[in-house]
């Protein structure tokens, strides 16, 4: 794993035996923010969720291990909802080594902040960092992309204006013709997996009549098409 710019080689090695906390902030949006870096990778925490963690962050890296990039072009423009350190480029480029291009939007200065401190100088990728609730971006922005990331949490909670049709509608507006939908849901405990297969079998998949539900183990990660995954038959 490559050693962030804006972590000492020391720290960077003494991360493999313990955590090392780089920075402790807060914002109108998140009472409380970590950066410290574990086992190499930088990691972003909130009171009660992780944001960030690079290629640690496992519900999305075990998605994209089984995506079917060869639906997307070779230089595929990524939308990336919620930004946190920008763990969705990182494993796209670093990880599965694709060649994309991104715009991430974040609603919380503070966090873009800390991401163009700690991890976006790190990326090869071109990003384009927007600061604007999730929500508005779609109705004002007139670009349209091959990949849509939804991955927007207050703390362990989906906001409450992203958790309807019309914010799925929008989502479809802004996805080129055979682009890919990736929405982040918590599936971390019974009361979590039953709200989001809720929302899955009531929302999701009215939206996309060929939707899917994927259980990375600790969140549902839910898919506008079924084709996008390499899975067993």
């Amino acid at each position: 794993m490559p050693r962030p710019t804006s972590v000492s080689r020391l720290r960077y090695w003494l991360s493999y035996l313990w955590e090392q906390r780089l920075e402790v902030t807060a914002s109108d949006y998140n009472a409380y923010l970590e950066v410290c870096i574990v086992h190499g990778r930088l990691q972003l925490v909130a009171e009660d969720a992780i944001y960030s963690f690079g290629d640690y962050y496992l519900n999305f890296r075990r998605l994209f291990e089984v995506f079917d990039y060869d639906h997307l072009p070779e230089r595929a423009s990524v939308l990336v909802l919620g930004l946190g350190l920008g763990s969705i480029p990182e494993l796209l480029e670093r990880y599965i080594g694709v060649d994309y291009t991104f715009v991430a939007v974040e609603i919380d200065p503070v966090i873009i902040a800390l991401a163009s401190k700690y991890s976006l100088p790190g990326l090869a990728a071109p990003i384009e960092v927007v600061q604007a609730d999730a929500l508005a971006f779609l109705q004002l922005d007139e670009r349209r992309f091959d990949l849509i990331c939804v991955d927007v949490f207050q703390d362990a909670t989906v906001p409450a204006h992203l958790d309807h049709v019309d914010f799925l509608a929008l989502c479809r507006e802004t996805l080129l013709p055979g682009g890919a939908l990736v929405y982040n849901r918590i599936a971390s405990s019974i009361p979590d997996r039953n709200a989001a297969k809720a929302y899955f079998t009531e929302t999701f998949a009215p939206a996309f009549a060929a939707a899917y539900l994927y259980d990375t183990g600790g969140n549902y990660l839910l898919v506008n098409d079924g084709k996008f995954l390499n899975l067993p038959e």
